[in-house]
């Protein structure tokens, strides 16, 4: 007993020696952010945002580095740090994902994770709207319902299978109208030169996309023009839109609908539309580690990211580089988003695996 007692007292006097503190997990070391897309796309300009403020809010302040993946839609780098390929589950490798809203709903092959295999730190909310040529009708758009009077749709997108372009066809769907998928470009850049030399003349893109290239590329210098926003899912059930764009005349795809036909939009091809741009709107981009990461790290970038979402110098950086506000979340408000998605009704599936596997 003597000896137990004398075993205990002198673990506990080492561990309040000076010294015996254990150093930050973080402290002395390089965390590095790991992106689904190419540089200068706007996941990669957001990110380094995301760079420059997040190590002040880790104890230990770590280097953070940026490596960009590209690849499979974004599939690339999803698997990569999902699988452990190239990738220590370690703690010190972080995506930064724009993350697909409808690989996970129809169990895509190219991802060969599911969302539950990753431990979700954050996500930022955007959302996503469609533009197109105004001289896409005879006479030019006027207002957003005018383009149901087009004869000749060609859509740009960047993968058959990726959310982007999965919404612009179901969207035209919905409406009635003949469409041609010209997909492959790498950004909304190459999206933007070829809507300028009329090679294609309706697409999507997202807010930041929409602010700092859309605007004053197309917008501002009279070759487009806004038709809708992708709405979510409300409170009550019923399609809500943003009410900031709602202000500057953008209204949700729902509501131009309504005024086109005289009647709200219905159907599965419409039940599956909006599903993926609730999941997407709500996440469209996650700040995630493997599952199997220590939990310590899970739960160190967790507050990191909580005070992130506080800190007005990064509000300010995000704001002046993306022309919006971060619509940040934390990770722990997304769970029920990842289980969501695991519990999609199998009528929305079809719909879904139908529009990429069909022309």
């Amino acid at each position: 007993m003597k000896t137990a007692s004398l075993l205990a007292t002198c673990l506990m006097l080492a561990c309040t020696m000076p010294g015996s503190a254990q150093a930050p997990v973080y402290q002395g070391k390089v965390l590095t952010l790991l992106i689904n897309y190419g540089v200068g796309g706007n996941a990669d300009t957001e990110a380094r945002v995301y760079q420059r403020h997040l190590a002040k809010h880790i104890p230990g302040k770590p280097d953070i580095i940026i490596q960009n993946a590209p690849g499979a839609g974004g599939f690339t780098a999803m698997n990569m740090l999902g699988l452990g390929i190239n990738v220590k589950p370690d703690g010190f490798t972080l995506g930064y994902f724009t993350t697909s809203a409808i690989a996970p709903l129809i169990d895509d092959p190219a991802l060969k994770v599911r969302m539950n295999d990753f431990a979700i730190i954050g996500g930022a909310r955007g959302w996503n709207m469609v533009y197109a040529r105004k001289d896409l009708v005879p006479g030019d758009l006027q207002k957003p319902e005018d383009f149901i009077k087009a004869k000749s749709i060609y859509l740009a997108g960047y993968s058959r299978a990726s959310s982007h372009d999965t919404r612009l066809r179901l969207a035209m769907e919905i409406f009635g109208l003949p469409y041609t998928v010209v997909t492959g470009f790498p950004g909304t850049a190459q999206i933007n030169k070829a809507m300028l030399q009329n090679e294609i003349n309706l697409s999507g893109t997202s807010l930041p996309g929409y602010m700092t290239q859309v605007l004053p590329q197309l917008m501002q210098t009279g070759v487009s023009m806004p038709l809708f926003q992708y709405p979510v899912i409300g409170a009550d059930g019923q399609p809500r839109g943003n009410p900031a764009l709602e202000k500057f005349g953008l209204d949700s795809m729902d509501k131009v609908y309504a005024r086109t036909f005289g009647k709200p939009p219905s159907g599965p091809k419409w039940d599956a539309l909006l599903l993926m741009s609730d999941i997407g709107t709500q996440m469209q981009r996650g700040l995630m580690l493997p599952k199997a990461a220590p939990q310590a790290s899970v739960e160190i970038l967790r507050a990191a990211f909580r005070d992130l979402m506080k800190d007005q110098a990064f509000i300010e950086d995000y704001k002046k580089v993306t022309s919006e506000e971060p619509d940040l979340v934390p990770g722990e408000d997304l769970l029920a988003l990842f289980a969501r998605i695991d519990k999609v009704d199998p009528a929305i599936k079809k719909v879904l695996r139908d529009s990429i596997g069909n022309d």
